[in-house]
């Protein structure tokens, strides 16, 4: 499994315009459209690509936590070096998501489902507001001009955070059908790397392919394996066994972290200064909050959250007098960890 995001390293060719086969514009009119707040993120491409870890973290970042590329994969591969081990679905996700204290559920390699049963797993997370981080296959002719049919793994080349679904079903019905559209970023892969394309959507139908037909010469940029098995993690929310928290979301400015890692290096890049833009909602007037941060995962608790104040490196009051959310900003640099937790403060 370690050769499956080999590919990604080296530059990209240059630019071509994205095929319009089963493809949409992203903002297509769907008759029930759920997208979820999840902008994308720029990986870095050495030491075989870090997907997995972006899609980890822009999971993170809708649940409250933010944490550098480096970082994502010192926790998913316990230690070893950058350029020895990556996170991957099927192997580690599912560890590092709870390393992360991250609430996961993968779908499992193992599992007879077909392909189309694959995807309403991932409508129905999305329609309750799960992200969902899914293996792809790459065209390895329009990336590499490889005119192998066999080219790639042939389990899955990238990983990518799904982040939308639309159909014209109801939001009740998660049965998969044809026509439902899934939106995702590639994490910035594909096009010019100053002016990454980032979103992509496609039909249901449409997306599956084999090796073969994923490599075709004028075939889309991603297409899902549609034989042998399926890779994905939907990520649930944090970890809170007592259901004490209130939702955190972050997002950062920039979406990016550079310089990137040198490749075959295991040394961490200088980090640049980045602005979190922190987000509470679902509050109620009137009561007061607790808002913890916390520099490591080994400080955050999975309950009793005020009864754990002292492991927190920060602490905010919060109370609003009218509306559900609230705002700040923060600055932090990009080798920080930002891990975010908010409960009322009569809670335990």
């Amino acid at each position: 499994m370690l050769t499956i995001l080999a590919l990604l390293l080296g530059a990209l060719t240059a630019f071509m315009p994205i095929s319009g086969m089963a493809m949409h514009a992203y903002n297509v009119a769907n008759e029930h459209i759920r997208i979820l707040h999840t902008p994308p993120r720029l990986q870095w491409n050495e030491n075989s690509g870090y997907c997995g870890e972006v899609a980890l973290i822009s999971a993170g970042l809708y649940f409250g936590q933010y944490i550098s590329q480096y970082d994502a994969r010192a926790i998913a591969c316990q230690g070893k070096d950058q350029n020895s081990c990556q996170l991957l679905l099927g192997m580690n996700a599912h560890y590092a998501a709870a390393k992360m204290h991250l609430e996961s559920h993968e779908w499992s390699s193992f599992q007879n489902e077909s392909t189309d049963d694959f995807l309403s797993w991932v409508k129905e997370n999305l329609i309750n507001g799960f992200p969902v981080a899914i293996g792809i296959y790459m065209n390895q002719y329009r990336f590499y001009h490889d005119s192998h049919p066999n080219a790639g793994d042939p389990t899955y080349d990238h990983i990518v955070p799904v982040t939308g679904i639309g159909t014209n079903l109801p939001f009740t019905n998660t049965c998969y059908d044809g026509d439902d559209i899934l939106y995702f970023s590639d994490n910035g892969l594909w096009g010019d790397p100053c002016n990454p394309h980032y979103k992509f959507s496609y039909e249901f139908d449409a997306f599956q392919a084999t090796r073969q037909q994923a490599n075709t010469k004028h075939g889309p940029v991603y297409s899902l394996p549609v034989e042998g098995h399926n890779y994905g993690i939907a990520i649930r929310g944090v970890l809170d066994l007592n259901n004490e928290t209130v939702r955190v979301r972050l997002e950062t400015n920039p979406n990016f972290e550079r310089p990137d890692i040198q490749d075959g290096s295991n040394t961490r890049p200088s980090p640049i200064p980045l602005t979190l833009t922190l987000t509470m909602t679902d509050l109620e007037p009137g009561v007061i909050y607790n808002l913890y941060r916390y520099n490591s995962f080994d400080a955050v608790p999975n309950s009793n959250f005020n009864a754990h104040a002292n492991q927190a490196s920060a602490h905010w009051v919060v109370q609003i007098d009218s509306g559900s959310t609230y705002v700040m900003t923060l600055h932090i640099n990009s080798d920080e960890m930002a891990i975010f937790r908010a409960v009322k403060a009569s809670g335990p």
